[in-house]
């Protein structure tokens, strides 16, 4: 199932960039690239493709000694280099020379050739060939993959995304664990300028390029906002407000037939995430709650914002909705008896339904955008 998805995957993250087939071989996936195929852009594609340890260029020859002879040499003559060793690994026991007379007779025309002498703990070339059933695959240099899980092997989740540094990373964590994931995005347009939505749109569209299809949900969270000054005193609307995120988020969920809800919430970080600040909020819904950063500091989660590349459209600035109508210093600590009976004067039902059928549904599709009225 997993080297199917990664296939797959592969496939789609590939898709016209000359890449002529790509199929699956004792645990290893294989791409034929076209003559003119860019491997620059292939091998920055490749990635971002959870569930890939590890990738190469390679030259495939027939299984004969001189035409694998001279593939190692033409790879060492393309290269400058005083060290170097050959790892040669026999898998197909038809071929008639074993794994460590390859290494011995290969490495004797490198040195013959390159004047570069062995070094079988430290070299700086390390040439390997591999000779399979179906072929002899020749290559010196490894890239990490990202490694992780194939999306699209754990399931569907929805994440609460902020435009902010810490949901989409949040995102991204559970993306590379296999997930695919929708988001939901809450803004107070028109009481504020519209930024924030144009920055979800740019996050979501980084996100695709990581699991490929992304549905992206924009919540008008004003109207609810204004409800709720009439009856929530200010230092606990932020932590009413998230109540309602999520309840709004758990609807669409099921809607979308998704199995968790996901935020980026860390612990300690902001006074709203506290510890008892989060379990009041989490107990506002009844679908399981992950929260995949939560025992992540700043500067780790920015470090991984900046790998993924959603620092820089994060970092932007724009207008928070849940810093709409609160104080500077809101309650770190909640008690549930509290804000339940706070609660318990409004129609949550029908402001939750309210926000979701204002809901705005933008899909993306590998760099390909559509909005629908949903």
């Amino acid at each position: 199932m997993f080297i199917k998805a990664l296939v797959a995957n592969i496939r789609r993250a590939t898709q016209g960039m000359d890449v002529e087939r790509v199929w699956a071989s004792h645990m290893v996936v294989r791409l034929t690239l076209a003559t003119n195929a860019d491997w620059d852009a292939i091998r920055h594609r490749l990635a971002t493709v959870s569930g890939i340890a590890k990738f190469s260029l390679a030259y495939e020859v027939a299984h004969d000694f001189a035409a694998i002879q001279q593939q190692v040499l033409a790879i060492a003559a393309s290269r400058t280099f005083d060290s170097f060793r050959i790892t040669a690994h026999r898998a197909d026991k038809r071929f008639s020379l074993t794994s460590k007379e390859l290494n011995i007779r290969l490495g004797d025309a490198v040195a013959l050739k390159s004047r570069a002498k062995v070094d079988l703990r430290n070299p700086e070339v390390d040439i390997r060939v591999e000779v399979l059933p179906e072929g002899v695959f020749i290559h010196d240099q490894e890239e990490p993959g990202p490694g992780g899980l194939p999306v699209g092997t754990s399931g569907h989740i929805v994440t609460l995304m902020s435009g902010g540094i810490d949901s989409p990373v949040a995102a991204w964590r559970m993306v590379h664990r296999g997930c695919t994931t929708s988001l939901v995005h809450f803004h107070s347009f028109p009481l504020v300028e519209g930024r924030s939505r144009e920055k979800a749109r740019e996050l979501a569209e980084i996100l695709t390029t990581y699991q490929y299809r992304t549905r992206l949900h924009l919540v008008p969270f004003a109207p609810l906002q204004q409800h709720l000054i009439l009856s929530i005193p200010g230092p606990l609307r932020i932590v009413v407000y998230r109540r309602f995120m999520l309840r709004i988020a758990e609807a669409i969920a099921r809607k979308e037939r998704a199995g968790m809800l996901v935020t980026g919430e860390s612990l300690g970080q902001v006074g709203s995430q506290t510890l008892s600040n989060m379990t009041t909020i989490g107990e506002a819904v009844q679908m399981p709650l992950l929260r995949p950063l939560v025992g992540m500091d700043k500067q780790e989660i920015v470090a991984q914002a900046q790998t993924i590349g959603t620092y820089e459209t994060s970092i932007m600035p724009d207008e928070d909705c849940c810093s709409l109508f609160v104080p500077r210093s809101p309650a770190t600590r909640t008690y549930l008896k509290q804000i339940r009976s706070l609660e318990s004067g409004l129609d949550v039902a029908g402001l939750v339904d309210e926000a979701v059928a204002g809901t705005e549904l933008v899909e993306f599709r590998t760099e390909r955008a559509t909005a629908n009225a949903s």
